[in-house]
């Protein structure tokens, strides 16, 4: 999904925890449920060697012909169980309420990435791939 879609998408549960919380619950939830993205970004840097830093045509890289949405098959690190187990530990041991901000956000996130894979596949059977979800098995897969 496109960065200002997460945005939509998480305004009103912001708002909701906005004022369950407090403000800055609901904007951490928010920020967190689309910065995630920017693994995305990270890669492009790496595939391209350091030679795109323009968003807009990170973007572009990531986009085929027909203006369908590629994806490397890589690990894509803020979209795995492992990230999201780390935050949850620190959790865990510091109880700090933000990180249970950022912890929803990554959920809400992870939900709707792949709400769209489904959607693509069953509606235009597409060849939408899911992200790799844990380093530990992108790792394994690699190596068989």
């Amino acid at each position: 999904m496109l960065p200002w879609e997460h945005i939509l998408l998480g305004l009103f549960p912001m708002i909701n925890l906005w004022q369950t919380f407090n403000p800055v619950f609901g904007m951490i939830f928010l920020l967190s449920s689309v910065l995630i993205d920017v693994d995305h970004y990270l890669l492009v840097l790496y595939a391209t060697k350091f030679k795109i830093w323009d968003l807009k045509k990170a973007y572009n890289f990531f986009l085929i012909k027909h203006g369908t949405h590629y994806h490397i098959d890589a690990i894509y690190v803020f979209h795995t169980i492992e990230f999201v187990l780390i935050l949850l530990l620190v959790y865990w041991f510091t109880r700090y309420i933000y990180l249970l901000a950022i912890i929803f956000g990554w959920v809400y996130h992870m939900f709707f990435d792949i709400a769209e894979v489904i959607y693509f596949k069953l509606k235009h059977s597409s060849s939408h791939k899911f992200k790799q979800m844990s380093i530990v098995w992108y790792l394994i897969k690699k190596n068989l």
